[in-house]
Order: C-alpha cells, then structure tokens, then sequence
C-alpha cells in the first residue's frame, strides 16, 4: 500500500513583478538577472494576504480534484520558511481557515526543500490504517522577509503555494524518498535575528538581520552537487535508473544550477520541467507549482514516474520518487 496523489492543486498571487521593475528599485538590470538565473519575472502577494492564505487557496483545487471536504481531512502538513508568525503554527491557521475541523496540523521547515520533507512526512501518514485523507502544502511569502535594498538577494524570489492530497493507493503514488541535511552549513542560508540565538532588538534591525540572507556562491556550489547526489540517491534507494524516469521537477532556484545538474546527470533539459522565468524562486513552494503545471500542460501523464529534488537552507537536500 502506498500513498496515492489523488489531488494536487497550486496558487500564484495575480502581481507581476519584472525584473524591469526590480530595476528602478535596485542597481541590477534584465539582462544580468536573466543571464545569472534564468528568471524574467515573478509574482507578489497581495498586502491582505499571508502565507497561510496562499495555501488555502492552493488546497482548494487540490481538494476538489480529490474529491475531498475539508471536514474529511485527517492532517495538514504545510511546508514554510516564511510563516504567518513565528509562533503559532502557521499549518494549524490554514486548518482553521479550510474548516478542517477533524485535522491535526503540524509545520514543516527544511526551507527550499521543504516540500520533499513534507510529503515524505505525509506520505508515511497517509498509509497508516486510521488515516485517510493527508494535505501536503508548501506556501511562501518570500518578499515580507526580504530586504528589498538588497540586490543579491531580493531580485531572485517570489510568491506562491502548492498542494497535494494523499491516500491510500494500491499502485503508484509516493514510492519513496531521500532525504539528507548538514548542519554545518546553516549560515549559509538564514534570517540572523528573531530566534533564540539573537532576539531581535534596535541594533539588529539596524542591520537588517531581520531579513533572509544568503551566501549566493556557497550556495551554488552546494546545489550542484546535492541536485544529482539526491536523484541518484532515491533511484538507487528504490533500484530505479535514470532510463526509467519520465520527468525531474527540480526546484527552481536558478536555471543554471539546473542546467549543471541535469549534465552531471548525464541528461537533456527536456528531461527537467522548469517555470522559474515566470514565478522566480518560490522556495519551498516551487516544487509543487512546477508539479502540478507540469501535470496541466502534459508534460506529465498518468503513470509516469517523476523525481522531484529539492536543495536549500539548513543545509537540507533531498528527493521524492513519484508514480502519478
């Protein structure tokens, strides 16, 4: 028995955001943006909504294509790096917001691979004999923690949420997954201040530690090897190979740590389903929107087998196999 995707579902705010816009903000241009990461525009929430709205509105579709109510959900699992607040959990308000009245709810924090933790996590609850129905969300707000001053990372990231509903599937679904961290690199993708470690305080705004920072080379030379590492990782787990798998949705951080991994891999891009020139980097949220556009525009179909692979902040990496 494994966990069947009986329903996926995503949501992107309706704002454009160029990076011709970005321009008359910050000193950065369309051409150094496009040529660096691959990303032309991408989308904004709207000032009335937050993290937990985007994914309320990403279940939706999801839940309908399942036919499921929310009353009938047994879990929400939302993944997030960018939560309502830091404290309650942000998954609990999208179970109040959905009416979801005989859910649990718990939050999931692996940043950019947020989602494969997540439906990982939901994959092994939607198999135990009590449950029945699991929502999996991954939802980001990333332009509320970034600093707009700041060009090296605020012309990258955009807005948006995706879903699944899981449940009990006697073929195909989730397969399995890989999943690896190193803590080691923490620093290398992270908001400074507001935790335990450094409260936040007047000194520390000041220095706009409130704010998401990244250390953009290190985080390249990450990514491109834990890109590959993870998609072999989970094959060889399951004793797949590469001929076997119908498409890759990798996250879409940047189109040139795709293009490395994907000729690490021995693979042509058309293998790996990308979207990051219209929505940007969506963080934990972008895997799951290039799923189920990938599904919409056919570019998946009924029994294909599809990897999808996550790299970001922790350092967490990791992959899902999927048989849709």
């Amino acid at each position: 028995m494994r966990a069947g995707i009986k329903g996926i579902g995503s949501y992107v705010p309706q704002k454009v955001m160029t990076n011709d816009d970005w321009a008359q903000i910050v000193e950065t241009s369309d051409e150094w943006i496009t040529k660096k990461t691959g990303i032309r525009e991408r989308r904004i929430a709207d000032e009335s909504d937050c993290t937990s709205d985007l994914a309320v509105k990403a279940a939706a579709p999801a839940l309908k294509e399942a036919g499921v109510a929310p009353e009938d959900l047994d879990l929400v699992v939302l993944a997030t790096s960018s939560p309502d607040v830091p404290l309650s959990s942000t998954a609990a308000i999208v179970q109040h917001k959905l009416g979801a009245v005989n859910a649990g709810a718990f939050d999931v924090m692996a940043v950019c691979s947020g989602f494969i933790h997540a439906l990982d996590v939901g994959a092994r609850y939607a198999v135990d004999p009590h449950i029945d129905n699991v929502l999996v969300v991954a939802s980001e707000v990333y332009s509320r923690i970034l600093n707009w001053k700041d060009r090296t990372t605020c012309v990258f990231f955009g807005d948006g949420a995706g879903a699944t509903v899981l449940q009990k599937a006697e073929e195909g679904g989730v397969i399995g997954s890989w999943l690896r961290a190193d803590g080691g690199g923490a620093a290398v993708i992270e908001i400074p201040a507001g935790g335990t470690r450094s409260p936040i305080s007047h000194e520390l705004i000041d220095e706009a530690k409130q704010y998401f920072h990244m250390d953009g080379r290190a985080v390249w030379d990450f990514a491109i090897e834990a890109f590959p590492q993870a998609v072999m990782g989970v094959l060889d787990r399951y004793s797949y190979v590469l001929d076997d798998v119908d498409m890759i949705i990798p996250h879409q951080a940047n189109i040139n740590i795709i293009k490395v991994g994907m000729e690490k891999l021995g693979l042509p891009m058309e293998r790996a389903y990308t979207n990051l020139h219209k929505y940007g980097n969506m963080a934990g949220a972008s895997i799951p929107v290039a799923l189920h556009e990938a599904v919409q525009v056919g570019k998946i179909s009924k029994s294909d087998l599809v990897v999808t692979v996550g790299f970001g902040g922790g350092l967490t990496w990791g992959a899902n196999l999927i048989q849709l």
